[in-house]
């Protein structure tokens, strides 16, 4: 608390490093209440050691002051995602073309970026969206919370949303403080707490690029996933802005994503540490919008995922090419700074992933290619096998869970496809 305290007295921030480490809350439940009504709904198991998470020990932000993480890899990586050329070489998903498109992909998420980075933040991925304009200073009145949810759900999908949730303000998901990029120190965290709602969004990302992982070819899914995601949350976000009531739009900043996704009704979370939905398996990107409007929120939805990672599943842990998910069963031990105190779950080591990314010169999705869940739904053959795949991946019989893990290995489902082969595909699609 008392480096909260000093932020907020305006001092000179002090630069973090080994031996200056971010500031830390202490335990929650000094604070306030550790358990949440939804948390059993949710699988949620949140223990009495839970400290809330301070962003300046994501990996990410580690990358860039801490000693131990930062390498001039790591440097190049972060480039890389706005300058041509880097990391590219003459290896097959790794060339000028791979990275090209990689790029590409990204270019509506660094326009925003781009936006306040002379202001010192970095929109989306440090700070929160910032806003064009203020409410309009009439509100419109609403008399029914059911018609403006529903409301709202249509203008999500409208401006392409494949899934969209409510659920209410969790303090415990939103970062201790923040990190600032140009003094490499923390910062007062920003989000008001007087925002109840939490509108999550999920967009999946390109089925054919994810299967050619690891590759700067994949890349372009996630970049293009959030590209739409930086859209589609300030999209959202506009159109309450422009109802009379507040919004913050949010991305990868300021909250934890994947608990407020599952709070939202969006899916489970999966041994690979992703969250898990019933039409695209771990293959989406989260965007959420904090808001006063009025709204009902959705109940989370659990369709067998938690049971059949922890009885049957282990392609994630087992592709894994730097060993970072966990074999074992969920936990509250952890071994890095950058995972969270205090949380029983199937834990993902942040380090050893982020190296193997940082090794390679761009991001790795194979756990989300070989994931049973992950599955073209657009082929009517495939959207047929996999509903009745997912009956028998959530059956109380652990013959039929198992059945349904080797029909998915047998049938060839996770294989990687060659980036030359996704390319020739791509070429002959005619889209």
């Amino acid at each position: 608390m008392g480096d909260e305290a000093s932020l907020e007295t305006g001092g000179a921030p002090e630069r973090l490093g080994p031996d200056r480490p971010p500031g830390r809350e202490g335990l929650y439940r000094d604070i306030g209440a550790v358990e949440h009504p939804k948390d059993a709904a949710c699988g949620f198991e949140v223990t009495a050691r839970f400290e809330r998470f301070n962003q300046a020990n994501d990996i990410y932000a580690r990358g860039q002051w801490d000693p131990r993480i930062r390498s001039e890899k790591v440097i190049n990586w972060f480039k890389g995602m706005f300058r041509p050329g880097i990391g590219a070489r003459d290896t097959s998903g790794y060339t000028i073309r791979d990275f090209a498109l990689r790029n590409a992909g990204w270019m509506g998420t660094n326009l925003t970026i781009q936006r306040s980075l002379a202001e010192g933040r970095v929109d989306g991925f440090l700070d929160h969206i910032q806003p064009y304009s203020e409410p309009s200073p009439v509100k419109v009145t609403i008399e029914s919370t059911a018609d403006s949810t529903e409301e709202i759900k249509r203008v999500a999908r409208l401006f392409g949303a494949d899934m969209v949730g409510i659920t209410g303000h969790d303090e415990r998901w939103h970062y201790t403080n923040s990190f600032s990029t140009r003094t490499l120190s923390e910062k007062p965290y920003a989000i008001p707490d007087d925002l109840p709602n939490v509108i999550v969004i999920a967009t999946s990302m390109h089925y054919d690029a994810i299967q050619s992982y690891p590759s700067a070819t994949a890349g372009v899914a996630v970049g293009h996933g959030y590209s739409r995601d930086f859209e589609l949350v300030q999209t959202i976000a506009t159109y309450i802005l422009n109802l009379g009531y507040r919004a913050v739009a949010s991305v990868n900043d300021s909250t934890q994503a994947i608990p407020y996704a599952i709070q939202a009704g969006l899916g489970e979370y999966g041994r690979n540490g992703l969250l898990m939905t019933p039409e695209f398996g771990p293959r989406v990107r989260i965007g959420r919008i904090h808001t006063d409007m009025p709204l009902d929120h959705d109940a989370p939805l659990r369709f067998g995922v938690k049971e059949f990672c922890d009885t049957t599943c282990r392609r994630c842990a087992e592709s894994c090419p730097p060993q970072a998910i966990s074999y074992d069963a969920p936990t509250e031990e952890i071994t890095s700074q950058s995972m969270t105190v205090g949380i029983r779950k199937w834990q993902v080591d942040p380090e050893k992933c982020f190296k193997f990314w940082t090794n390679q010169g761009t991001e790795c999705g194979v756990c989300m290619r070989v994931c049973p869940y992950n599955k073209d739904t657009s082929k009517a053959v495939t959207r047929r096998y996999y509903r009745a795949w997912r009956r028998l991946a959530a059956s109380r019989l652990q013959p039929l869970r198992s059945l349904a893990l080797w029909l998915d290995v047998r049938l060839g489902f996770g294989k990687r496809v060659k980036p030359e082969k996704y390319w020739e595909r791509f070429r002959s699609s005619g889209r």
